[in-house]
């Protein structure tokens, strides 16, 4: 198990830029233009697949850049995260898995 944890991006609407969004759904998940579609339609949702949390503040910039709405969760705590607002900077709810550190969502 790694010593971080896993950070899923959320996505709870779109805007009005549909397709800037979907591009940038279709990038950071590897997914086709078909399977990025359908998944918008879907929202809110979580994007597939979970990333560190620096990749994953990325990736919410660019969904953001893009015109949507979208955070971060904790894959051991299940917080969820705004990656540009820090949060309780305790240790993660799981500090079994977490050391007693705090998570990285708190700086």
């Amino acid at each position: 198990m790694s010593e971080d944890p896993e950070f899923a991006v959320l996505v709870a609407s779109v805007g009005e830029r549909r397709i800037e969004v979907a591009k940038a759904v279709r990038a950071a998940a590897g997914l086709s233009v078909w399977e990025a579609g359908r998944w918008l339609a879907e929202l809110p949702a979580e994007l597939p697949g979970t990333w560190p949390f620096g990749a994953a503040r990325q990736v919410v910039a660019e969904l953001r850049a893009a015109g949507a709405v979208a955070g971060l969760r904790c894959g051991w705590c299940a917080r969820a995260v705004d990656p540009g607002v820090p949060v309780d900077p305790g240790p993660c709810a799981e500090q079994k898995w977490f050391f007693g550190r705090p998570c990285p969502a708190s700086s």
